[in-house]
């Protein structure tokens, strides 16, 4: 869903990644990370129960004015990580994307945005938690 809603960020650079803080060689940013979460299990009445899965996105965007980085840039029509956040948000919010039992789909909470990486390169990142219900 990311991929076909995001067309200003290369496929490629849309991954399920290990660890929040894992980017790969092949990736350029702006660059979108997606990692699993924890899930929670509630039992219900009939044997059937409810299952909340969490899921972070995290946004990456290279670092070249300070606050373009975070708002965006109008003179080169550049993203900032809170305008792609608002469109993870927009593609990803009760989008059931067809899967069997999905009840809900919501972003739950987002981090501040923050200065990430090293000497070589600094990005600013942003965090955002969505909360899936399947009930079975």
């Amino acid at each position: 869903q990311l991929q076909a809603s995001l067309t200003y960020i290369r496929d490629s650079d849309i991954y399920i990644t290990p660890h929040e803080n894992f980017i790969p060689h092949a990736v350029r940013p702006p660059c979108v990370g997606i990692k699993d979460g924890p899930i929670q299990r509630e039992p219900l009445m009939g044997g059937s129960y409810i299952s909340k899965l969490a899921v972070t996105v995290i946004v990456f965007v290279q670092l070249q004015k300070y606050e373009a980085s975070i708002m965006g840039d109008t003179v080169t029509s550049k993203k900032g990580v809170l305008d792609i956040c608002d469109d993870i948000e927009t593609a990803l919010n009760h989008n059931l994307m067809g899967i069997s039992g999905l009840q809900d789909a919501f972003c739950v909470s987002s981090t501040s945005s923050e200065m990430f990486g090293d000497n070589r390169e600094t990005l600013q990142r942003k965090q955002l938690t969505f909360t899936y219900e399947i009930h079975k």
